[in-house]
């Protein structure tokens, strides 16, 4: 993919300058016995190690889904983040370690205007990574890419503590290197625990999308009464949403199936990153009524037809088409035939008088007894 092609690109360019700045960090703290530009100069090879861990997992996250892995590989940039994590946690101990050694053996490094030459480099090149890797990061919505940068973008006020504990030992106070590589120990630290938080939202299934939102615009749909049970999970531009829509009971499948398609271009257009949408249509236990002036056109249509009475009245609108269903209670001495001849008669009524009337369902069932005297009296009016 161009977009995995992309984020290789940029984890090389960058990998290519950290190791320039490590290359001289370490050089100039050896050389002067600094342990903050030391200190600094891990840093840096981190970021360099953290570079190629995000290589690796980039190259297995771009592999396309697969029968064992049928959502895709994406959660492997997710482990190679957490995995960034575990190098700056072995390197906080690391300094951790030096510095308690520098307090139990007090040492003084010699510092001259050389030695400030590599915190210098490092600010600069590591503020032009920064914002560089980050500004990438949100334009390719790579979870590695933005969390490296914030690693980088910590490491230039780790540069500016040094260069602080470089002038405090210029100025006779030794004791603050030590200090500053212990500050820079705890900057390492919460740089590890944020991208463990940010990369465990993914592992986790952390919810990605408001449930309100989602709702709202599955409601925009014609056709749709409630929605509930919105799930969501992934990454920002691999979101893997699944929901549940309620539609008026007795709906024909075909037309559920109609609008779960809606509901998903609808939610496709407005939800950036959206990859995958499951809709599962299911009934309304509460139906919506009928629109008042529709269902009174329906009974008035129906009144025509003597000895019948209606009840039911559901009338729904998808896609500009009116979708019609409803009880149609018949005298009970009826024939089968009979009784299916009066249904035929009102749908072809219905669909006649009623714009847009796509579909009419009428479901027979025998009429109580009321309606049962009254279609005696209208048999006995039409003979005399």
């Amino acid at each position: 993919m161009a977009k995995f092609a992309a984020i290789r690109g940029v984890l090389l360019y960058t990998l290519a300058l950290n190791l320039l700045v490590t290359a001289v960090k370490m050089a100039i703290g050896v050389v002067s016995g600094s342990l903050s530009v030391l200190a600094d100069g891990f840093d840096s090879l981190l970021n360099s190690a953290s570079n190629i861990v995000g290589l690796v997992g980039i190259a297995v996250a771009a592999r396309p889904p697969d029968p064992g892995h049928p959502y895709g590989h994406r959660r492997f940039e997710s482990l190679a983040t957490a995995g960034i994590s575990v190098l700056l946690f072995v390197t906080t101990a690391q300094l951790v370690q030096s510095a308690i050694n520098r307090f139990r053996f007090p040492a003084t490094p010699v510092v001259t205007l050389g030695t400030f030459a590599a915190p210098l480099v490092s600010i600069a090149v590591q503020t032009y990574v920064a914002l560089y890797e980050y500004r990438r990061g949100r334009e390719l919505k790579s979870q590695i890419l933005i969390a490296d940068a914030l690693h980088t973008r910590a490491d230039v006020l780790v540069s500016v503590s040094v260069v602080a504990g470089l002038i405090a030992v210029r100025l006779g106070l030794p004791a603050a290197d030590p200090v500053l590589a212990l500050l820079i120990a705890a900057f390492i630290a919460a740089i590890g625990f944020q991208i463990v938080r940010n990369s465990s939202r993914v592992l986790a299934d952390t919810a990605v999308l408001d449930p309100a939102r989602v709702e709202e615009t599955a409601r925009q749909v014609p056709g749709v009464q409630s929605v509930h049970r919105v799930r969501s999970r992934g990454q920002e531009d691999d979101i893997h949403l699944d929901l549940h829509v309620r539609v008026r009971p007795g709906m024909p499948v075909e037309q559920g199936h109609d609008i779960a398609h809606l509901v998903e271009a609808r939610l496709r257009a407005e939800v950036s990153g959206l990859r995958d949408v499951v809709v599962h249509i299911e009934p309304q236990r509460s139906s919506m009524p009928a629109d008042p002036t529709v269902e009174q056109r329906i009974r008035a249509i129906a009144q025509r037809i003597p000895g019948t009475a209606v009840h039911g009245i559901q009338a729904h609108e998808v896609a500009a088409r009116l979708f019609i269903t409803l009880d149609l209670e018949v005298d009970p001495a009826l024939s089968l035939d009979q009784a299916h001849g009066l249904a035929h008669r009102l749908e072809e009524m219905l669909r006649a008088e009623i714009p847009g009337a796509a579909q009419v369902t009428v479901h027979v069932e025998p009429a109580s007894q009321g309606v049962a005297q009254a279609a005696a009296v209208d048999e006995h009016s039409e003979r005399r």
